[in-house]
Protein backbone atom coordinates (compact mmCIF):
# COMPACT_ATOMS: atom_id res chain seq x y z
CA UNK A 1 0.00 0.00 0.00
CA UNK A 2 1.42 3.70 -0.87
CA UNK A 3 1.71 5.82 2.04
CA UNK A 4 -1.93 7.31 2.54
CA UNK A 5 -3.63 7.01 4.85
CA UNK A 6 -6.64 4.89 4.88
CA UNK A 7 -8.97 7.79 5.13
CA UNK A 8 -7.38 9.62 1.76
CA UNK A 9 -7.48 6.05 0.32
CA UNK A 10 -11.57 6.13 0.88
CA UNK A 11 -11.77 10.00 -0.76
CA UNK A 12 -9.41 9.52 -3.54
CA UNK A 13 -12.17 5.83 -4.94
CA UNK A 14 -15.30 7.70 -3.74
CA UNK A 15 -14.11 10.70 -5.95
CA UNK A 16 -12.83 8.45 -8.54
CA UNK A 17 -15.99 6.76 -8.42
CA UNK A 18 -18.14 9.69 -9.15
CA UNK A 19 -20.29 9.26 -5.90
CA UNK A 20 -21.17 11.53 -2.80
CA UNK A 21 -20.88 10.97 0.63
CA UNK A 22 -24.52 10.39 1.04
CA UNK A 23 -24.79 8.14 -2.29
CA UNK A 24 -21.44 5.53 -1.00
CA UNK A 25 -23.65 5.85 2.88
CA UNK A 26 -26.68 4.93 1.80
CA UNK A 27 -24.94 1.64 -0.73
CA UNK A 28 -22.85 0.72 2.38
CA UNK A 29 -25.62 1.07 5.16
CA UNK A 30 -23.61 4.28 7.16
CA UNK A 31 -23.97 7.46 7.72
CA UNK A 32 -22.37 10.12 5.37
CA UNK A 33 -21.01 12.07 8.62
CA UNK A 34 -19.55 8.75 9.65
CA UNK A 35 -18.31 8.17 6.71
CA UNK A 36 -17.07 12.02 6.40
CA UNK A 37 -15.26 11.64 10.00
CA UNK A 38 -13.69 8.09 8.36
CA UNK A 39 -12.39 9.97 5.02
CA UNK A 40 -10.50 12.61 7.65
CA UNK A 41 -9.44 9.79 9.87
CA UNK A 42 -10.96 11.16 12.60
CA UNK A 43 -12.33 7.66 13.24
CA UNK A 44 -11.71 4.03 12.87
CA UNK A 45 -13.59 1.91 10.62
CA UNK A 46 -14.33 -2.01 10.92
CA UNK A 47 -13.66 -4.91 8.29
CA UNK A 48 -17.05 -5.23 7.51
CA UNK A 49 -18.09 -1.37 6.50
CA UNK A 50 -14.67 -1.45 4.67
CA UNK A 51 -16.41 -4.60 2.59
CA UNK A 52 -19.69 -2.78 2.29
CA UNK A 53 -17.69 0.78 1.38
CA UNK A 54 -15.72 -1.14 -1.28
CA UNK A 55 -18.72 -3.16 -2.70
CA UNK A 56 -20.91 0.49 -2.90
CA UNK A 57 -16.99 1.99 -4.75
CA UNK A 58 -16.70 -0.58 -7.43
CA UNK A 59 -13.33 -2.00 -5.47
CA UNK A 60 -11.62 -4.93 -3.74
CA UNK A 61 -11.10 -4.51 -0.35
CA UNK A 62 -7.67 -4.91 -0.38
CA UNK A 63 -7.81 -1.76 -2.51
CA UNK A 64 -8.60 -0.32 0.71
CA UNK A 65 -6.94 -1.51 3.57
CA UNK A 66 -4.20 -4.85 3.82
CA UNK A 67 -4.93 -7.98 5.03
CA UNK A 68 -2.15 -11.05 5.33
CA UNK A 69 -2.73 -13.60 3.21
CA UNK A 70 -4.18 -16.82 4.43
CA UNK A 71 -3.40 -19.13 1.43
CA UNK A 72 -3.32 -22.34 3.11
CA UNK A 73 -6.59 -24.46 4.11
CA UNK A 74 -5.52 -24.66 7.59
CA UNK A 75 -4.39 -22.19 10.24
CA UNK A 76 -2.15 -22.42 13.32
CA UNK A 77 -2.27 -21.25 16.49
CA UNK A 78 1.01 -18.58 16.76
CA UNK A 79 1.71 -19.01 13.24
CA UNK A 80 -1.06 -16.20 11.81
CA UNK A 81 -0.01 -12.42 11.46
CA UNK A 82 -2.28 -10.33 14.17
CA UNK A 83 -3.41 -6.84 12.08
CA UNK A 84 -5.09 -3.95 12.68
CA UNK A 85 -7.19 -1.51 10.31
CA UNK A 86 -5.23 2.00 10.36
CA UNK A 87 -3.70 1.43 13.23
CA UNK A 88 -7.48 1.03 15.27
CA UNK A 89 -7.17 -0.77 18.48
CA UNK A 90 -9.05 -3.83 17.66
CA UNK A 91 -6.62 -6.52 16.01
CA UNK A 92 -7.45 -9.03 13.79
CA UNK A 93 -6.24 -12.57 12.84
CA UNK A 94 -7.21 -13.86 9.31
CA UNK A 95 -8.62 -17.56 9.80
CA UNK A 96 -9.55 -18.50 6.63
CA UNK A 97 -8.50 -18.95 2.93
CA UNK A 98 -10.08 -18.25 -0.23
CA UNK A 99 -10.65 -20.02 -3.24
CA UNK A 100 -13.33 -20.30 -6.28
CA UNK A 101 -16.70 -20.54 -4.64
CA UNK A 102 -15.74 -19.85 -1.40
CA UNK A 103 -18.52 -17.58 1.22
CA UNK A 104 -16.96 -17.87 4.50
CA UNK A 105 -14.58 -15.48 5.79
CA UNK A 106 -13.34 -15.83 9.38
CA UNK A 107 -11.90 -13.67 11.52
CA UNK A 108 -10.40 -13.82 15.45
CA UNK A 109 -10.95 -10.39 17.04
CA UNK A 110 -9.58 -8.93 19.61
CA UNK A 111 -11.34 -5.78 21.45
CA UNK A 112 -9.74 -3.63 23.78
CA UNK A 113 -11.89 -2.54 26.86
CA UNK A 114 -13.94 -0.03 25.94
CA UNK A 115 -14.43 -0.65 22.39
CA UNK A 116 -17.37 0.30 20.19
CA UNK A 117 -17.86 -0.50 16.43
CA UNK A 118 -19.81 1.53 14.22
CA UNK A 119 -23.29 0.66 13.71
CA UNK A 120 -23.29 -1.28 10.22
CA UNK A 121 -26.18 -3.29 8.34
CA UNK A 122 -24.79 -5.80 5.21
CA UNK A 123 -26.24 -8.64 3.67
CA UNK A 124 -25.26 -12.06 4.25
CA UNK A 125 -24.64 -14.13 7.32
CA UNK A 126 -22.74 -13.55 10.29
CA UNK A 127 -22.08 -15.64 13.31
CA UNK A 128 -19.39 -15.32 16.29
CA UNK A 129 -18.42 -16.75 18.96
CA UNK A 130 -16.84 -15.53 22.23
CA UNK A 131 -13.54 -16.98 22.66
CA UNK A 132 -12.45 -14.84 26.19
CA UNK A 133 -13.65 -11.98 27.52
CA UNK A 134 -17.19 -10.44 27.35
CA UNK A 135 -18.96 -8.35 24.98
CA UNK A 136 -22.24 -7.00 23.55
CA UNK A 137 -23.86 -7.05 20.33
CA UNK A 138 -26.48 -4.82 19.54
CA UNK A 139 -28.56 -6.29 17.06
CA UNK A 140 -32.00 -4.91 15.63
CA UNK A 141 -32.33 -2.33 18.69
CA UNK A 142 -32.41 -5.91 20.91
CA UNK A 143 -28.82 -6.40 23.27
CA UNK A 144 -27.34 -9.65 23.70
CA UNK A 145 -24.83 -9.86 26.04
CA UNK A 146 -22.12 -12.60 25.48
CA UNK A 147 -19.49 -14.17 27.56
CA UNK A 148 -16.76 -17.28 27.22
CA UNK A 149 -17.85 -19.70 25.32
CA UNK A 150 -21.08 -17.96 24.56
CA UNK A 151 -22.38 -17.26 20.34
CA UNK A 152 -25.23 -15.25 18.17
CA UNK A 153 -26.17 -16.20 14.83
CA UNK A 154 -27.71 -12.82 12.98
CA UNK A 155 -28.97 -11.80 10.07
CA UNK A 156 -26.80 -8.84 9.37
CA UNK A 157 -29.15 -6.52 7.39
CA UNK A 158 -30.39 -5.24 10.55
CA UNK A 159 -28.28 -2.66 12.03
CA UNK A 160 -25.69 -3.99 14.74
CA UNK A 161 -22.97 -3.05 16.76
CA UNK A 162 -20.32 -4.51 18.65
CA UNK A 163 -18.96 -2.92 22.57
CA UNK A 164 -16.79 -4.80 24.79
CA UNK A 165 -17.69 -2.60 27.65
CA UNK A 166 -15.54 -4.95 30.39
CA UNK A 167 -12.45 -4.02 31.48
CA UNK A 168 -10.35 -6.93 29.62
CA UNK A 169 -9.81 -7.22 26.60
CA UNK A 170 -12.13 -9.88 24.80
CA UNK A 171 -10.97 -12.14 21.92
CA UNK A 172 -13.81 -13.84 19.54
CA UNK A 173 -14.40 -15.55 16.50
CA UNK A 174 -16.66 -13.66 13.56
CA UNK A 175 -17.32 -16.01 10.73
CA UNK A 176 -19.79 -14.43 7.97
CA UNK A 177 -20.33 -14.11 4.12
CA UNK A 178 -19.81 -10.55 3.41
CA UNK A 179 -16.39 -10.51 1.13
CA UNK A 180 -13.89 -9.27 3.59
CA UNK A 181 -10.97 -10.60 1.21
CA UNK A 182 -10.18 -10.75 -2.10
CA UNK A 183 -11.96 -14.06 -4.03
CA UNK A 184 -8.78 -15.30 -5.68
CA UNK A 185 -5.54 -16.23 -4.26
CA UNK A 186 -2.04 -15.87 -5.92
Amino acid sequence: MSDETLGQRLRKHRRASGKTLVEVARESGLSAGFLSQAERDITGVSLSSLANIAKSLGVSASTLFESPRQDAPDSHQGQRESYTVANLPQRYERLSTTFSGSVLNAVKLTLPPGYTSEVVAHGGDEFVYVLSGSVSYRVGGREYRLGAGDSLHFDPQQKHAIHNDSSQQTELISVGTLPLFDSTTS
